[in-house]
């Protein structure tokens, strides 16, 4: 029962949470070491140990003054040493898609923050989003906070990664598949737009939104409609309306 911080090690970053622990666990997700805080609930504490323990995963525990030391308060005395994100391939995860289904995509320009990129992921995990696709460069880490604001959907929500978003705009053409960016100054408003067959949506940065190579690439740029002072929305509140409007429209009875 070691008291010593883990090592983070090639590949493994530490995350922390009653829930993402207990889903990284669940979802069969690499996980190498589970810390536990002494002094927290003694009952839920060995459920979770137990578990892992079944799963030939270690279990340690730490001092309540060193854990604090180096986990924020939100860690809920419980964290863990867990293998970094696979990326899939997009033709796998095309393949995949259950017959009679239309794909659904959520492509992200230069989202820079963990917190959204993990709330994005929650958004598309529990809006039944195929894959959600980023780009090599100016994407926020998959580290931390970005698995804590997903509340461990990311062990379940597949993630491709691509050279550009260009390239996955062009890949989505050959695959029949429209393309529209969400942007303030859309041309057609969301609930105008027939979102009810093969999409990808393309979800710009927090401050610049989309760029204005991606902006040019879409087949079309949509807006949602706005009531108040304020003529923007936080990145992942607006992928968040426009997934529930996609699935609005294709779950409608006529």
């Amino acid at each position: 029962m070691s008291k010593n911080r883990p090592s983070k090690g090639p590949g493994r970053f530490k995350i922390y949470g009653k829930q993402p622990v207990t889903e990284a666990i669940e979802s069969g997700w690499p996980v190498y070491e589970v810390i536990i805080r002494k002094g927290i609930d003694q009952e839920s504490a060995a459920s979770i140990a137990s578990r892992a323990r079944s799963l030939g995963i270690r279990v340690s525990y730490m001092a309540e003054r060193d854990f604090d030391a180096v986990y924020d308060k939100s860690a809920q005395g419980l964290a863990a040493v867990v293998g970094e994100v696979t990326f899939r391939d997009l033709d796998d995860v095309m393949q995949n898609i259950p017959k009679g289904s239309h794909p659904l995509f959520v492509a992200l320009d230069g989202i820079l923050d963990p917190q959204n990129l993990g709330s994005i992921c929650r958004t598309c995990h529990s809006m039944g989003v195929h894959g959600v696709v980023v780009p090599r460069r100016r994407i926020a880490p998959f580290g931390e906070g970005a698995f804590k604001a997903s509340s461990g959907a990311i062990f379940y929500q597949p993630i491709c990664e691509v050279p550009n978003i260009h390239h996955f705009i062009q890949w989505c053409q050959k695959q029949g598949i429209w393309v529209y960016g969400l942007d303030a100054d859309g041309t057609r408003s969301l609930w105008e737009t027939d979102l009810s067959g093969p999409v990808a949506l393309v979800v710009g940065s927090e401050g610049k939104g989309l760029s204005r190579l991606v902006c040019d690439r879409c087949d079309e740029i949509i807006s949602i409609p706005m009531f108040g002072e304020i003529g923007s929305l936080n990145a992942s509140v607006a992928c968040a309306m426009a997934l529930y409007e996609v699935q609005r429209q294709r779950n409608v009875k006529c």
